[in-house]
């Protein structure tokens, strides 16, 4: 996979890919996937690239969504960076060792961070999930279709950024933290989000490609 770009601009980070549908004219729908705890096992910090770990069933979900045309898009909070566990470059050389992992058959068009550590506020304009502005930033840069997108995630943070870009189809897994926010997500939803297409899984084994995937073509 070639890199188009790497940005660094305060405390946000974005990754851009040459084998990306960056200059694409029709919009399409991409799957928008936290990291830890639904790419690679959460180990809690991770800056070392010989302790990535990829769960099951991200290289399938990742070719299934190639083959439809979907855009893959990587949005991470990494919080390590402003509580000085590590570095950009370390979680460029972690970045790295996941896409040598997942190969060349599991495209990921691009990958956004932030780097800031959580506050009982956020500012408008941080990246840092549960704000919507990671996923903006890439719906811009490669014409995506926000309604017909799905964001996979374990936390709640996770789901509601995508619930404030105006993504209408969440998938939570157990995996990560998935378990301890489950009860949290569930309720949030039965409440609020009921317009929203919810599907709670144990992990991407169970992803439900035709329920979401094929459902929208």
């Amino acid at each position: 996979m070639d890199l188009y770009q790497i940005n660094l601009i305060n405390s946000n980070h974005k990754m851009i890919f040459k084998s990306s549908s960056k200059f694409s004219l029709k919009k399409k729908p991409a799957l928008f996937l936290d990291r830890d705890g639904v790419i690679i096992n959460d180990t809690g910090f991770i800056s070392n690239p010989n302790d990535v770990v990829l769960l099951p069933g991200i290289k399938n979900l990742l070719v299934a969504s190639e083959k439809l045309g979907w855009t893959n898009i990587i949005i991470t909070n990494q919080s390590g960076i402003s509580r000085g566990f590590f570095k950009w470059k370390d979680y460029e050389k972690v970045s790295f060792k996941i896409l040598e992992l997942l190969g060349k058959s599991c495209k990921i068009d691009g990958i956004y961070a932030n780097g800031n550590a959580p506050c009982k506020k956020l500012s408008i304009d941080s990246w840092r999930k549960p704000n919507p502005n990671m996923i903006l930033e890439a719906s811009s840069t490669f014409n995506i279709d926000l309604k017909n997108s799905i964001i996979i995630g374990d936390r709640i943070t996770d789901i509601l950024s995508g619930y404030k870009a105006g993504i209408k189809n969440y998938v939570h897994v157990l995996t990560g933290h998935g378990k301890k926010e489950r009860k949290l997500i569930l309720k949030k939803f039965s409440k609020e989000y009921n317009s929203h297409s919810l599907i709670c899984i144990n992990n991407l084994l169970e992803f439900p490609f035709n329920k979401l995937l094929k459902k929208i073509f």
